[in-house]
């Protein structure tokens, strides 16, 4: 949990490159339009960043893109943190359709567990989804591969309505007695909603045995349900934007449709601090405070941009 003034929980955008080119992909809302390269900052630049927000309270950083295995010296910045906070978790979401062995070295330098993106479960509906039909391979070695270094693995499935109902019961019957997690997520853009996904899921394996509400300090309550089989699922059952940490959550004229779940900071791949997917403007140049002052101004910026912002 979080002390008052700090928010624990950090997402990176380590680069803005992506080898898929998914139609939903909100990309954390950092679009490489903007200023810096889509590849991300420098190394020494994003650790001193890094090192900023672990020295003012975050204790969870999940690394995003884009695609973040796209980038090279990802495993050193992982070890670097990893060096900085010994017992802080740092996970990684991948859509998979790199080499197996960028996961190896992330799991050797220090990484404590990863997300894959399930695009599409059949070769033609990744095809469909990602506009990429030869990454689909490559998707499918990085899950065998992630399923044999046995740490925790969630798979996440973007629902976009009853027209994925057939690939979704297909995901869900392979999962089904497997060490995985499915992660069954709203499409934003469609706004689906909750009880669309909660329906959607006893349309493709009946009644579930067990239902159960986790609280997480991080997001919105989980909704964990199981079957007989062994498949496990999480569901956000909850409305995105039920969350409203920041002080502009109060009047944000774009509230209605808020694609906000969690309760983090995100850094952009051009060494920004945002609040939030919708609202670019809410946020600060840390990046420039660290050039200007070193570590010790990063994270007076990092201190500073929080305290004042949180509701």
């Amino acid at each position: 949990m979080s002390t008052p003034g700090t928010v624990p929980y950090l997402r990176v955008v380590v680069t803005a490159r992506c080898t898929l080119a998914c139609a939903y992909c909100h990309a954390e809302g950092d679009w490489s339009t903007g200023a810096g390269s889509a590849g991300g900052l420098p190394l020494p630049e994003l650790m001193d960043l890094l090192r900023a927000g672990i020295r003012a309270g975050v204790r969870k950083i999940k690394l995003l893109g884009g695609e973040p295995l796209l980038r090279a010296d990802l495993p050193d910045l992982v070890r670097a943190a990893r060096t900085e906070a010994a017992n802080i978790d740092i996970s990684v979401i991948t859509a998979g359709a790199v080499p197996t062995e960028r996961i190896d070295a992330l799991f050797a330098a220090g990484l404590s567990r990863a997300n894959l993106s399930i695009h599409g479960w059949s070769e033609s509906e990744f095809a469909t989804r990602t506009r990429r039909p030869g990454g689909y391979p490559l998707r499918q070695a990085m899950l065998e591969r992630l399923m044999g270094h046995g740490r925790f693995l969630k798979l996440n499935y973007v629902y976009r309505g009853t027209g994925d109902d057939a690939d979704l019961a297909a995901l869900l019957a392979w999962a089904a007695g497997r060490p995985v997690t499915v992660g069954l997520l709203d499409d934003l853009g469609r706004d689906v909603g909750p009880d669309a996904l909660m329906a959607a899921l006893r349309r493709a394996r009946g009644e579930w045995s067990t239902s159960v509400a986790e609280p997480d300090p991080y997001s919105l309550p989980t909704r964990i349900v199981t079957w007989s089989d062994g498949l496990r699922v999480e569901v956000k059952d909850h409305r995105l934007g039920q969350i409203a940490p920041w002080k502009a959550c109060a009047a944000c004229p774009v509230r209605a449709r808020c694609g906000e779940g969690i309760h983090a900071v995100r850094l952009t791949h051009d060494g920004r601090l945002r609040q939030c997917l919708d609202r670019p403007e809410l946020g600060v140049d840390l990046r420039a405070a660290a050039r200007t002052g070193g570590a010790a101004a990063a994270a007076a910026t990092w201190g500073r941009f929080v305290e004042e912002s949180l509701a």
